[in-house]
């Protein structure tokens, strides 16, 4: 009896330390997203998604807190819904909507990763779970795994250059389930012939978008009007 005694507070005890590591990780990272204010940069923009046609195409990107995104590019593209350049920030920065505690630890590109489980609190959230590989001697997120209601599970793997202490990435891959995906109709090949196919139905199909980004500027105050403004 005392020997379960001790296994379980020894549990409770690893649990806890686990917690305490977690959120210490996302204070470290909080601060990089508080020091973001406002970018711009260039993007290069490649799909790869079965029954969907799109062509690579060049753009600008524009961000301001706390939720003005925008692309600007000539051409049609689209993005998940769950897009996570604009959404992973602020669910990190909103502390009271989620627990998290680390499940376990892995190394992915010669970083070693606290693999931590985002859970919500509140039952009306559009996230069920997310799953961040955050790097532990420098805090950035490596790797994610965003599973919502409506829109499946989205992949990503974040790769960063020069502007690592506002946490931007250089390139992000989005590996997205082709078989949840909202595609407009315009851009829809076979995407509809697929999902009638029994032998499909069923089938996990991935396809992928690959974001590159070059020429960042940092905390301009970008006006609103880049928001709104329509393309030339």
């Amino acid at each position: 009896m005392k020997k379960l005694f001790f296994i379980f507070i020894c549990f409770i005890s690893l649990q806890s330390k686990g917690d305490d590591d977690a959120q210490k990780l996302i204070r470290e990272l909080n601060k990089k997203f508080y020091a973001l204010n406002d970018y711009s940069a260039n993007i290069f923009m490649k799909f790869d998604i079965p029954g969907v046609k799109m062509n690579n195409m060049n753009g600008k990107v524009f961000f301001k807190k706390p939720n003005k995104f925008r692309i600007r590019t000539k051409g049609i593209f689209f993005l998940p819904k769950q897009n996570p350049m604009q959404n992973v920030s602020n669910m990190f920065l909103d502390t009271n909507a989620y627990t998290t505690v680390i499940s376990g630890y892995e190394v992915i590109d010669n970083r070693k990763c606290a693999i931590i489980n985002m859970i919500p609190l509140k039952n009306d959230n559009e996230l069920i779970l997310g799953k961040f590989w955050v790097d532990v001697s420098n805090p950035l997120i490596i790797k994610s795994q965003i599973t919502t209601k409506n829109n499946g599970t989205l992949e990503t793997q974040n790769y960063f250059g020069d502007l690592v202490q506002y946490a931007l990435p250089s390139k992000i891959v989005i590996h997205v389930e082709v078989n949840k995906m909202k595609v407009p109709k315009m851009m829809a090949m076979d995407l509809k012939k697929k999902s009638s196919d029994k032998s499909l139905a069923n089938t996990k199909e991935k396809g992928t978008i690959e974001l590159n980004f070059s020429g960042y500027k940092i905390n301009t105050k970008l006006p609103d009007t880049v928001f709104t403004e329509k393309d030339e």
